[in-house]
C-alpha cells in the first residue's frame, strides 16, 4: 500500500481571495520560494510511488484552512506544509511539529536530518508547539517546515531543486521508502562534505557575532541544546550536570568557559559561532564513533538527542564502562577517540 502525504505550499491565496506572499525580502517572496521547492519535490516523491496532494498542482491556490480540510478527507498520512522565516531569522532551519506527536516528532527529524544532509544546514532546532492550526487540526503526523531565514538562507532556498530533492528524500525516510543508489551515494557525499568543512565553514552554527547566548537568556530551544551537548560531552558546571531547562545560567556560564578553555578560545562565557562549531565537532565525532560501532541508525548532525544519548548508554553498558550518558576518557578511549 502506497503511502501518501500532503505537501502543502506555504502561503498563497487566502480564503477571502486575496494573495498572501508570507514573508519578504527584497524581490523574493515566501510563496513563490516555497513553491518552487515543492514543486522539485513532487516529482521525486511521486516517481517513488509516493502519493501526494499537494496545491502546487493547482498553482498555490487555496491556504491552509483547505488545505488541512483536503488532507483531513483525503486520509493522508502525513502532512507537511513549507515555509520560510522572515529577514531577520538567523540562519538555520526550524521545524516544527505538534508538542506529544512522536509520529509528527519523527517526520520533523527524519526531513531535518535529510536537509541538514544534503543542504550542509545548521539547524535551529525541532520545536514542539501547540498553537499552530496546521498542527494542531489535522488529523495525520505532521511537521510545518520552517526551511531557513528568507535572507541569511537565500542561496539555500535559491537551489529549488536540490533542497526538493532533499525534502523528498526526508519524506521517503520517514515512510521508510527506499531510495536508489544515485540518491544514496549524494545525500552521504553531501553528508562527509559537511562532516569535513564542520571546523572551517560558518554553515555549521547558527551562532554570529549578533546571535549568541550569554548569561540571562532564555527560555530558547537552542539554550537546551547547548545544555544537552554540554552534558553529553562532560562539560559541566560548578554543581555537575547542566540543568536542560533552556535558560542560560552561571551553570551554563561555567561549562561555556571550559570548552572555550579545552579549544583554545577567547573564555568570555558567551556560547557564540566558534564556541557551537567546536562543540557540534566533538559531538559529531562522537556520534561517528558510534555509528561506526553497531549504532548505524544515528545521524551524524552534531545535535545530542535521545538517539544519541541512549547509543551512548548503552556502548558503555555492552563494554563494562560505568553508565552515566557521558562520553569521558574512559569511553572515549575505548571508541578511539
Amino acid at each position: 500500500m502506497s503511502k501518501y502525504i500532503a505537501l502543502i505550499v506555504g502561503h498563497g491565496i487566502s480564503t477571502n481571495g486575496a494573495w498572501d506572499c508570507g514573508c519578504t525580502d527584497g524581490n523574493y517572496t515566501e510563496a513563490n520560494l516555497m513553491y518552487s521547492i515543492v514543486g522539485a519535490a513532487v516529482p521525486i516523491l511521486r516517481a517513488a510511488g509516493v502519493k501526494v496532494l499537494t496545491d502546487w498542482d493547482t498553482k498555490n491556490d487555496r491556504n491552509m484552512t483547505y488545505t488541512v480540510r483536503d488532507a483531513n478527507a483525503a486520509g493522508v498520512d502525513a502532512y507537511m506544509s513549507l515555509h520560510c522565516d522572515y529577514n531577520q531569522a538567523p540562519t538555520g532551519t526550524y521545524p516544527l511539529y505538534y508538542s506529544g506527536s512522536a509520529s509528527g516528532l519523527k517526520l520533523a527529524n527524519a526531513v531535518n536530518a535529510s536537509v541538514m544532509s544534503v543542504m550542509g544546514m545548521s539547524t535551529r532546532g525541532v520545536t514542539p508547539k501547540t498553537d499552530l492550526y496546521e498542527l494542531s487540526a489535522t488529523d495525520a503526523p505532521s511537521c510545518i517546515f520552517e526551511t531557513g531565514s528568507i535572507r541569511a538562507d537565500i542561496s539555500k532556498l535559491l537551489d529549488f531543486n536540490t533542497y526538493g530533492k532533499a525534502i523528498a528524500y526526508g519524506i521517503m525516510d520517514y515512510f521508510g521508502v527506499s531510495h536508489d543508489g544515485a540518491i544514496k551515494s549524494t545525500a552521504a557525499a553531501a553528508a562527509t562534505t559537511t562532516t569535513k568543512a564542520a571546523t572551517t565553514t560558518t554553515s555549521s552554527s547558527v551562532y554570529s557575532s549578533s546571535y549568541y547566548l550569554s548569561y540571562g537568556d532564555g527560555p530558547d530551544e537552542n539554550i537546551r541544546q547547548f545544555q544537552r551537548d554540554c552534558n553529553i560531552l562532560g562539560y559541566q558546571g560548578a554543581g555537575g550536570k547542566l540543568a536542560e531547562d533552556a535558560m542560560y545560567g552561571s551553570e551554563c556560564k561555567t561549562a561555556c568557559g571550559k570548552i572555550q578553555k579545552f579549544h583554545g578560545l577567547a573564555i568570555d562565557y558567551e556560547y557564540g559561532h566558534d564556541t557551537d562549531v567546536a562543540t557540534k565537532a566533538e559531538v559529531r565525532a562522537l556520534q561517528t564513533a558510534l555509528k561506526n560501532n553497531g549504532y548505524g541508525y544515528l545521524v551524524v548532525d552534531g545535535l545530542t538527542g535521545p538517539k544519541t544519548k541512549a547509543a551512548l548508554g548503552d556502548y558503555q553498558l555492552n563494554h563494562g564502562l560505568t553508565v552515566d550518558y557521558i562520553a569521558g576518557p574512559k569511553t572515549l578511549a575505548k571508541l578511539g577517540l
